[in-house]
């Protein structure tokens, strides 16, 4: 997928599952796993360094207000899991934006192949919003040009203007009796 080892936050308690999530992340998505035992954690090695994917446990992390909270730190995917999800887990996972949520137990691969969906998302945007940056600069670069080329020119038509107006006031000079001399 990506030209670099993805970065996987994975907020998981229970061992087993934290093992073969582990393992299952590294082996598919060649993936860089930082493991936190819960949100508090999650959030303040997220600070430190951010990650390419967040994959949270809610029975883990207490309540969505984490989930949220690492949203809002940054536009990365984040993966949703829990044992007893309510309706309103599920309402309010689409509303802060979790891109999937995944009730336990669940097939590994089921969300292996959400994580891999998401950091393909994750991959094309971050390009399409580079592109778009250099755009923006190349744009204002242009404009930049455009603005001193034109400055450029406006000084070389005073100029030309000038220089006519002084040809302009010889002539007349010479014309006035300024020739007369020569006679």
């Amino acid at each position: 997928m990506g030209e670099r080892p993805y970065k996987v936050m994975l907020v998981e308690s229970d061992p087993p599952t934290l093992e073969v999530l582990v393992s299952s992340l590294t082996r598919r998505l060649n993936a860089q796993v930082t493991c936190a035992a819960d949100a508090q954690t999650c959030l303040d090695m997220e600070m430190l360094e951010p990650h390419d994917l967040a994959i949270l446990d809610l029975d883990t992390c207490e309540s969505m207000r984490a989930a949220e909270q690492l949203l809002s730190l940054g536009a990365r995917p984040v993966l949703l899991m829990a044992n007893r999800p309510s309706f309103h887990d599920a309402v309010t996972a689409i509303r802060i934006g979790a891109r999937d949520f995944f009730k336990k137990p669940f097939p590994v691969n089921q969300l292996l192949d959400a994580a891999e969906a998401a950091l393909r998302e994750w991959d094309i945007a971050r390009s399409q919003s580079r592109k778009y940056r250099r755009m923006r600069d190349l744009v204002r670069h242009v404009i930049r040009e455009r603005r001193d080329l034109s400055r450029r020119v406006e000084l070389i038509c005073r100029d030309l203007v000038q220089a006519q107006r002084n040809l302009l006031n010889r002539v007349v000079h010479f014309q006035d009796g300024g020739g007369k001399s020569h006679g």
